[in-house]
């Protein structure tokens, strides 16, 4: 029995010609990365609410009674805060990392989608995220421009699907539990009393629980921008021009 003839391979949707000199690159190995990534932050911040929640309980006790908790006690809990703040650290550089590139990536398919839309240079992308203050607002600038610029060919009239309601809960998610983790672990290195390190660990909890919202957020953001792209390359990738 002969064998059944083969035909010629599917064109990848991202083998598509330049456009000013920039080509489509798949974002999904990006964005496998990141779901794993992500899910390893949520991990390590359910550790840091773990022990913040430990050395509020130890103030709280300490402030009801000075005898109640023992130095080996309070030493216990202090480490494990610090450990875990260490390993927080070390996890987002990784993340942010693996988050950037991806986040330059989408950014220059979505010049190849739509030139001329976002003013800003696409290598903004990556310097954006480094320009004290600016930090807070060109990010979510460039990341609102990118998933209006990927929205699926014919999805816009008829779909509540694109709309930036996830865009929006992601940063401002992103934004506040940063600013909560900053003012925190400001306030612990300086408290002097019981009831400033209670204070702070406090704050230091909600950043650590918003950071957990951001990062499910961030995933859904990264899976739901990279399937979008994937989607509108399908399409072919030049809708507008300048």
């Amino acid at each position: 029995m002969s064998a059944a003839p083969v035909g010629p391979p599917t064109p990848s949707p991202y083998a598509a010609p330049d456009v000013k000199g920039v080509r489509l690159r798949a974002p999904v190995g990006l964005a496998v990365a990141l779901t794993a990534l992500f899910a390893l932050v949520i991990g390590v911040d359910a550790f840091a609410v773990y022990a913040d929640w430990n050395v509020r309980s130890l103030m709280e006790r300490l402030l009801a009674d000075s005898a109640a908790v023992g130095d080996a006690e309070l030493e216990h809990g202090y480490r494990l805060t610090g450990r875990a703040g260490m390993i927080q650290g070390q996890v987002a550089i990784v993340t942010g990392i693996v988050f950037i590139i991806w986040f330059h990536r989408v950014r220059t398919n979505a010049e190849v989608f739509a030139p001329g839309a976002d003013k800003l240079r696409r290598g903004w992308a990556i310097g954006a995220w480094f320009v004290p203050l600016a930090n807070l607002l060109l990010p979510y600038r460039i990341a609102v421009t990118t998933w209006v610029s990927s929205v699926p060919s014919g999805a816009e009239g008829h779909s509540r699907r694109y709309r930036l309601t996830l865009v929006n809960l992601w940063w401002g998610a992103f934004v506040l539990a940063k600013i909560l983790a900053w003012y925190g672990g400001t306030s612990y290195s300086r408290a002097e009393t019981t009831e400033a390190v209670r204070d702070a660990v406090t704050t230091m909890l909600a950043g650590d629980v918003l950071d957990i919202v951001a990062a499910v957020l961030a995933v859904l953001f990264v899976r739901r921008l990279t399937a979008m792209q994937h989607a509108r390359a399908a399409h072919g990738p030049v809708v507008a021009a300048v």
